[in-house]
């Protein structure tokens, strides 16, 4: 079972386009590296987004840092002493890493600042979709809220109109006669006398 994780597809892709891998890649066959490196963004998503154009820079940085200690020795005069460095430089290689790391240096900045203003974008816009929804959200509740407030205030207003419309009996308290009245104040049908209904407590 272990083994079969460790061969699975996700992890030999993740191994295929890991730091080491791109990096040689990139000095072989340039255009393939820039492609390994988009599909790096895809499997590591959030996690390790600036590692690989840190790395082509750093990496860039070396593979120059020799010629530009020559550089800084004959222009500036200097009377330095640097282990290997004749021989690293007399090297028939060493054009081809000059290459190499101009190349590496320049594509991992830019793709460094292509990598900044992507997350900028991208959490700029989460965030934008994320006021958006709130907003959304809280005028929706606060429709809703008053439209409840609306269907209380009418279910009272039926209870109301309806508790009005009901009829009472009501006696008189000049004739005695019991009488039927539709809402709080009548008149009694016998004597004609004003007769009011209250309702018990």
């Amino acid at each position: 079972m272990r083994l079969r994780n460790i061969f699975s597809i996700k992890n030999l892709i993740k191994l295929i386009c890991s730091l080491p891998v791109v990096l040689v890649v990139l000095y072989f066959v340039p255009v393939l590296g820039i492609i390994m490196v988009i599909a790096r963004y895809f499997l590591y998503s959030e996690r390790h987004f600036y590692r690989m154009p840190i790395a082509m820079i750093i990496v860039g940085l070396v593979a120059l840092l020799p010629r530009g200690l020559e550089l800084a020795i004959t222009n500036f005069n200097l009377n330095l002493s640097i282990p290997y460095l004749d021989t690293i430089l007399a090297h028939n290689l060493y054009p081809h890493f000059i290459d190499y790391g101009k190349f590496i240096l320049i594509a991992g900045i830019i793709i460094l600042i292509v990598s900044y203003l992507l997350k900028s974008f991208i959490s700029k816009l989460s965030n934008n979709i994320r006021t958006m929804v709130s907003q959304y959200t809280s005028t929706k509740q606060a429709e809703d809220m008053e439209i409840r407030k609306e269907n209380d205030l009418k279910m009272r207003e039926k209870e109301i109109t309806s508790a009005q419309q009901t009829p009472h009996a009501v006696k008189c308290p000049h004739c005695g006669k019991t009488n039927s009245i539709i809402g709080t104040v009548g008149k009694c049908k016998s004597c004609r006398s004003a007769i009011e209904w209250h309702a018990k407590k």
